[in-house]
């Protein structure tokens, strides 16, 4: 990313893509390597849910204010003011308002990344703690914050995450699950590729959203997706300008696809990169029937993995930046801790019951000395 942004924008995009590798790579190692202790990402996991609850209350008086409360708040104290902001508001456009209530967006920074926290946290709870009543709580205030947000996106993101979450709850024996939940997916995609003209515009679609913003969105990927096929190494940097006046349908440069707008910035191979490491996370796949983690350890692995999926899938898209950027991060961070976590304990357990080093793999018996 930094290498990308470098020989496309120089010093300028150093230190744009420093801050976002920064911020990236910080997250997941710390989440990676500093979540030791039996149970220490289900406690912290636990925290984050009940978070989610003082999140969704700070927003909620976004639509009952009539207001950005927390904006009007901050610019009340401080006097800062985004100008894209004031225009937007001025206007009334979508982006804060939708059938003329204010969307719910509390401290976050637009109402979609909002929602979106809420699908990830809700999705964490209810798999998580699905035994208690903690559990299905949380979920519920989830579910309130996405419908607040009035975001489409995230409205389907709960939708995926809930009801993968139900479907692994009620298929405890069924060990083939989610390959055949991935045989589906790819069997649906093949169909829509092979068969449809605007491919982009049917899948959104057939997710629920509707049809203005599905043509939106291909118009999107039919105009920047040659602008990254003509710079697929280091993309057009962070500020490039990829012309997209060209396109009738499309009325800013705003890039609301995620994997699309990371590969404009960074190249196709920054891109991979994010997803490579999303993917390596789960490398080893299914680890929630290991005997060395805890049960709630093994759910909270199975909760990730939902929550990395839906991003993958809202990627497509959905932008993500900032909150989102890290727990994107910390997320997979903890996913695989939790696969390394059970690694190490198997090791450990093997190394106690046959006597070896973990380290050498060296065999030893103990000598006993008689006494005399």
């Amino acid at each position: 990313m930094m290498l990308a942004a470098t020989v496309t924008d120089g010093f300028e995009g150093l230190k744009g893509a420093g801050i976002a590798t920064i911020e990236f790579t910080g997250a997941y190692l710390t989440f990676r390597y500093l979540l030791g202790p039996v149970d220490s990402s289900v406690r912290l996991a636990r925290f984050a849910c009940k978070l989610i609850i003082l999140v969704v209350g700070i927003a909620l008086l976004d639509p009952l204010s009539d207001k950005l409360f927390t904006y009007e708040f901050i610019k009340g104290i401080t006097g800062y003011v985004k100008p894209g902001y004031e225009d937007a508001l001025a206007l009334k456009a979508e982006t804060f308002y939708r059938d003329g209530v204010v969307r719910a967006m509390g401290p976050l920074e637009h109402s979609i990344l909002f929602g979106a926290v809420c699908v990830w946290f809700g999705t964490v709870a209810l798999t998580t703690f699905r035994h208690q009543i903690f559990g299905w709580g949380i979920a519920g205030v989830a579910l309130i914050g996405v419908w607040f947000s009035q975001a489409r996106s995230p409205l389907l993101g709960c939708l995926i995450g809930f009801a993968l979450a139900i479907f692994h709850s009620a298929s405890p024996r069924f060990t083939a699950r989610w390959k055949l939940v991935g045989l589906c997916v790819t069997a649906v995609l093949l169909t829509v590729f092979t068969f449809s003209n605007s491919p982009v515009a049917t899948l959104v679609r057939l997710s629920g959203v509707n049809p203005e913003a599905a043509w939106a969105r291909q118009a999107i990927w039919e105009t920047a997706g040659p602008v990254v096929l003509g710079s697929p190494i280091f993309g057009i940097g962070l500020h490039g300008d990829w012309n997209w006046q060209a396109h009738g349908a499309l009325v800013s440069s705003s890039v609301d696809a995620f994997w699309l707008a990371t590969a404009m910035s960074y190249g196709i191979p920054g891109s991979a990169l994010i997803l490579l490491t999303i993917a390596s996370a789960c490398g080893l796949g299914s680890i929630d029937k290991s005997p060395h983690l805890t049960p709630e350890e093994g759910r909270l692995s199975v909760a990730l993995g939902i929550v990395l999926a839906t991003i993958v899938f809202l990627g497509f898209m959905v932008h993500f930046w900032g909150i989102c950027w890290i727990l994107i991060a910390v997320f997979t961070g903890m996913r695989a801790n939790l696969a390394e976590t059970a690694v190490l304990r198997e090791r450990a357990a093997r190394a106690a019951e046959a006597r070896y080093d973990p380290i050498t793999g060296n065999v030893y018996r103990r000598r006993w000395t008689a006494r005399s």
